[in-house]
C-alpha cells in the first residue's frame, strides 16, 4: 500500500481540488486540511472524504468559484452565506472575520449558511490557539442520523470542536462527533468490506447492523445525550445562521449541496488574566490529569487532542499510509479529470502532484 509523506498528501489533494477548478492558493489550503485529518489518524475526513468532494464537483454540488456575502455583521457578530463553496474555503473565511473580531473586542462569534462539510474541525482550532485563542466550531451536516427512539435520518453526525492554548504542553483539543462514529468511516469500511463495531450504525428500519452496506443511520454517542447534544448543534449552527435542517438539508446518497450551516465562537483568555498565567494553569491542569493514578490496564493518561498530537508526530515520522482500494479511486479520478492520461497508475499521479 502507497505511503506518503506530508507534503506528497497535501500536493496530491492539492492537484486534485485544482482539476475541479479551485484556484492554487485555495487548493492547497484545502489539501492541508485533508493531510491533517489523516495525519492525526481522522481518516474519514482525509483522502478517504476527498474522492466524495470530487463527486460533488462534478455534478455542480460544489462552487468552485463561491462569492462570500456579509449578510449581517457588528463588531463582536457576524453572519456569511458561503455560496455553496467548498467548506473548507468557507470555514476559513469566517474563521478570519471571526479571529479578527475576537482580537479587536475579546470574544466573537460568527455564523454561515450555504456551506459544505468543513472535514476535520480540529484544523481550525489548533490554528486558532496559535493565535492564543479558545475556539469552539459546531457544524451540522448531511443526514446520518435518527432522533433518540427514531429511525428517520432527520440530524447530522453534528461535530462539537474546543481547542485551548497552553504553554509547554500540547494544546487541549476536544474535536467530537455526536454520533458513535462518523459516517465517512462507515463509507470508508463499505469501501474496503470490513465490518462494522457494534453498536455503531442502524438499518433503515432501525435494527442494529455491523454490515457496511447496510448502514442507514449512526448512533448517537451515549443514546439519548449524543442525541441531544447534537440537537443544540442544529440550533446553533443551523437554526441561528439561516441554513438548512433535517429534511431540508441535501441528500449524500443523490450527491446534491449540503446547505449546512456552522458556528465559530473565540475569546481571548488575556481579557481575563494574563495570558502567561492562563497558559500555566493549563499546562498545571494539563500534568494533574496526566500524572494522576493510572487504573489497571492503561499505559497512559491523555487530555483531549492528546493522542491526535502524539499520532501526528508519529505519522510525520512514518509518512501516512493509504488503501490500494483509495490509490485506484483517486487513480481513476485524476484520469477523469484530465490531470494524468488513460492508463496512468498512482504513482504518474503522484509524480504530476509533485510537478
Amino acid at each position: 500500500m502507497p505511503i506518503l509523506s506530508y507534503e506528497k498528501e497535501v500536493a496530491l489533494a492539492k492537484i486534485l481540488f485544482q482539476g475541479c477548478g479551485v484556484p492554487e492558493e485555495g487548493a492547497r489550503y484545502c489539501g492541508e486540511g485533508i493531510a491533517h485529518s489523516d495525519f492525526i489518524g481522522r481518516y474519514s475526513h482525509g483522502l478517504s472524504r476527498l474522492t466524495f468532494f470530487l463527486k460533488l464537483f462534478e455534478v455542480g454540488s460544489l462552487n468552485k468559484n463561491p462569492v462570500y456575502k456579509i449578510v449581517k455583521e457588528d463588531s463582536n457578530t457576524i453572519n456569511v452565506d458561503c455560496d455553496g463553496g467548498p467548506g473548507l474555503l468557507s470555514a476559513r473565511f469566517l474563521y478570519e472575520k471571526v479571529l479578527e473580531k475576537a482580537k479587536k473586542g475579546g470574544i466573537a462569534m460568527g455564523t454561515a449558511f450555504h456551506g459544505a462539510n468543513i472535514g476535520c474541525a480540529s484544523f481550525y482550532g489548533l490554528q486558532a490557539v496559535k493565535e492564543n485563542m479558545i475556539c469552539v466550531m459546531v457544524s451540522n451536516s448531511y443526514l446520518t442520523m435518527a432522533p433518540f427512539g427514531g429511525a428517520d435520518r432527520l440530524i447530522g453526525t453534528n461535530p462539537i470542536m474546543v481547542a485551548v492554548p497552553a504553554g509547554e504542553e500540547d494544546p487541549i483539543c476536544l474535536d467530537i462527533a455526536t454520533s458513535e462514529v462518523a459516517m465517512g468511516k462507515i463509507l470508508a469500511y463499505a469501501r474496503e468490506g470490513k465490518e462494522l463495531a457494534p453498536g455503531w450504525a442502524k438499518d433503515k428500519d432501525g435494527n442494529p447492523t455491523t454490515k457496511a452496506d447496510e448502514a442507514f443511520t449512526v448512533s448517537p454517542f451515549g443514546r439519548h445525550k449524543g442525541y441531544g447534544l447534537a440537537v443544540i448543534v442544529d440550533i446553533f449552527s443551523a437554526v441561528l445562521s439561516g441554513a438548512a435542517y433535517c429534511q431540508d438539508l441535501g441528500n449524500h446518497e443523490k450527491l446534491e449541496a449540503e446547505h449546512l450551516g456552522f458556528c465559530f465562537l473565540m475569546v481571548d483568555p488575556s481579557r481575563f488574566m494574563d495570558l502567561d498565567v492562563f497558559k500555566a494553569r493549563v499546562d498545571d491542569y494539563s500534568r494533574r490529569i496526566k500524572n494522576s493514578r493510572k487504573a489497571p490496564g492503561s499505559d497512559a493518561i491523555y487530555l483531549p487532542g492528546g493522542i491526535e498530537a502524539m499520532t501526528l508526530k508519529k505519522t510525520m515520522e512514518t509518512g501516512y499510509e493509504i488503501s490500494d482500494a483509495l490509490a485506484a479511486e483517486l487513480t481513476a479520478a485524476a484520469i477523469k479529470l484530465g490531470i494524468i492520461p488513460e492508463g496512468s497508475d498512482f504513482d504518474a499521479l503522484l509524480n504530476a502532484a509533485e510537478g
